[in-house]
């Protein structure tokens, strides 16, 4: 009599093979969201081009809105280990910064993301919220280290960082909302000095002397 064949339970993944999936579920989900937008992007979609079962990407993320704050984390996260090393002082350093942030952000995945954000925010506040926070470490948290480095007090180093950030990053995102083309590396870099000038001396620089 023909013994009852055992099946061998498969073992588990190793660390790496799970980060490894993790991460290959994150970038076919941050295509998908760019693509489709985040109410028209489906996990199950997500999960078949990332080649892993439905349950294996629940086990990593467990909702959609989950999924996609791992995206913003992982986007805005690759963004600062290709930053050059910020020497010089105070205003090279920004200058440095803003113009290599612009080249980022203008990318075109990058682009997508934010349309995606200004266009379903609005109707979705917790996106809204996750890309808020995600915008407060990933772009205005280092430059308030950059300040608090110069000697800033840590009590109003956050709030200069996110004017800074705002003047720095206002070109950027007046082509985003009403299109045009993305800022030559030139225009990137003028741009920078001219924001990091007015933010360290004001605007007396610029104005006719009498």
């Amino acid at each position: 009599m023909d013994k009852p064949s055992i099946k061998r339970r498969a073992g588990r993944p190793t660390p790496e093979v799970a980060e490894q999936k993790r991460n290959n579920l994150i970038l076919v989900a941050l295509n998908e969201f760019a693509r489709t937008g985040f109410h028209a992007a489906s996990l199950r979609d997500i999960a078949e081009k990332a080649q892993v079962s439905s349950r294996t990407l629940y086990n990593h993320f467990p909702d959609k809105l989950s999924l996609f704050e791992a995206c913003l984390e992982q986007s805005g996260a690759q963004i600062r280990p290709e930053l050059p090393d910020l020497k010089g002082d105070l205003h090279t350093q920004l200058v440095t910064y803003a113009a290599e942030m612009q080249r980022q952000l203008f990318s075109p995945r990058s682009m997508r993301i934010a349309r995606l954000i200004y266009r379903e925010g609005s109707d979705f506040d917790e996106l809204r919220k996750i890309a808020r926070l995600q915008f407060e470490r990933h772009q205005v948290s280092p430059v308030a280290a950059l300040l608090e480095e110069e000697g800033v007090p840590p009590t109003v180093s956050h709030s200069l960082a996110k004017q800074f950030v705002a003047m720095a990053f206002g070109e950027w995102q007046r082509r985003l909302l009403f299109g045009g083309s993305p800022m030559t590396d030139g225009e990137m870099t003028e741009h920078a000095t001219l924001v990091t000038g007015i933010f360290l001396n004001g605007i007396g620089a610029h104005l006719p002397q009498s």
